[in-house]
C-alpha cells in the first residue's frame, strides 16, 4: 500500500497543475501581505485620544432614534472605557495574529485546490489510458482507489502545512512589531479576546466543508470519470451550498441534508445556525454517514464496474 501511495505521490507532483496550485497559494499569501504592509499608514495618533473620540461619536450614533437599541455601539462604548480605564492599547495596524486569521480565511482555496486533485485523480487515468497499465499491478482495484484518495488527503494536509507555515513566516517578518490587545463584550462583560484559540477553533470547525468536499469530487470522478463535472458540481455545491439549504429550509428533511452541516464554523461562538435547534453532534453524525455513503459508492463503481479504457 505504501508504494502505491508514493507512487500517487510522486505522479501528482509531476504534473505541471500541483506546482501551478503550490505556485498561486504562495503567491496569494506573499503577495496579501507586502500589498498590507506597502498600503499600511499607522495612527500615529495617541490612541486614548482616539478612543475617546470613538466613544462620543458612538454615543451621538446611539441618540439617533433608529440606532437606540443598537447594541453594537454599546458594546463600542464599553470597550473603549475599558481600555481607558485599564491602560489597554488596541492594536496597531494588522498583527501577526490577525495575519493568521487570513490563513484560515485561505482554507477554502486550498479546499479548491484538493478539490481538483482528488477530482482528477481517477478519472485523468481514464482519459489519459493509463488505467489499462494500472490495473495489470498484483494489487485489488480496492488497494489502488484507497492510495489515491490518501494521496489526496495528504496533498490536502501538505497544502494546509504550506499555507499556515507561510503565513507565520510572511506574518514575523513584516508584522512582528505590531502589538495591540483585541477586546470583546460577552454577556455584558469585557474580556481579552485569545485570538490564537479562535484561529485554532476556527481551523478545526473548518475541516468539515474541507473533507466533504474531497469526498464528494472523489466520489462524482470515480462515478463519471469525469473531472470537470467534479469540480464543477462540487465548487457548485460548496459556493451555493447555503442558499440551497435556504431555499429548501422549510422542509422537515433539510436537517439530513449534508450541505445544511459542512459549514461547521456555524457552531463558533454565537455564530447563526442554518438550522433551528440542530446541534454539532447531529451534523457530525450526519457528515460522517454521508461519509460514509460516498465513499461506498466510489468504492462499488470503480471495483465492479467496467473500468476498461
Amino acid at each position: 500500500m505504501l508504494k502505491l501511495i508514493q507512487n500517487e505521490w510522486m505522479k501528482l507532483w509531476h504534473q505541471k497543475a500541483t506546482w501551478t496550485m503550490l505556485g498561486i497559494l504562495v503567491a496569494v499569501i506573499v503577495g496579501a501581505g507586502a500589498l498590507n504592509k506597502y498600503y499600511e499608514e499607522p495612527d500615529t495618533r495617541d490612541w486614548h485620544a482616539v478612543e475617546k473620540e470613538n466613544i462620543e461619536t458612538s454615543k451621538q450614533i446611539l441618540a439617533e432614534e433608529d440606532n437606540a437599541a443598537n447594541t453594537y455601539w454599546q458594546d463600542a462604548i464599553a470597550i473603549s472605557e475599558y481600555r481607558l480605564a485599564h491602560d489597554i492599547a488596541p492594536p496597531t495596524g494588522m498583527t501577526v495574529a490577525s495575519f493568521m486569521d487570513f490563513g484560515v480565511q485561505l482554507i477554502s482555496i486550498v479546499t479548491l485546490f484538493t478539490v481538483i486533485v482528488g477530482a482528477s485523480i481517477v478519472s485523468s487515468e481514464f482519459s489519459t489510458g493509463t488505467i489499462k497499465m494500472l490495473l495489470t499491478r498484483p494489487v485489488t482495484r480496492a488497494k489502488i482507489l484507497t492510495s489515491k484518495l490518501i494521496a489526496t488527503f495528504v496533498y490536502g494536509l501538505f497544502m494546509l502545512a504550506v499555507n499556515f507555515a507561510l503565513a507565520w513566516i510572511v506574518a514575523l517578518i513584516l508584522y512582528s512589531g505590531n502589538t495591540g490587545t483585541v477586546l470583546e463584550v460577552v454577556n455584558g462583560l469585557v474580556q481579552e479576546v485569545d485570538v490564537w484559540k479562535n484561529i485554532i477553533e476556527l481551523s478545526i470547525l473548518s475541516a468539515g466543508n474541507f473533507i466533504m468536499s474531497i469526498l464528494f469530487a472523489f466520489l462524482i470522478g470515480s462515478v463519471f470519470r469525469s473531472s470537470a463535472l467534479a469540480i464543477g458540481l462540487t465548487m457548485f455545491l460548496t459556493f451555493m451550498g447555503g442558499a440551497i439549504i435556504m431555499v429548501i429550509s422549510r422542509y422537515s428533511f433539510t436537517k439530513y441534508v449534508w450541505l445544511a452541516h459542512t459549514d461547521l464554523t456555524q457552531y463558533y461562538g454565537e455564530g447563526q445556525h442554518m438550522i433551528a435547534g440542530v446541534t454539532m453532534p447531529f451534523s457530525l453524525a450526519v457528515l460522517a454517514i454521508y461519509a460514509i455513503i460516498f465513499l461506498v459508492i466510489s468504492y462499488w463503481s470503480f471495483t465492479k464496474r467496467d473500468v476498461t479504457a
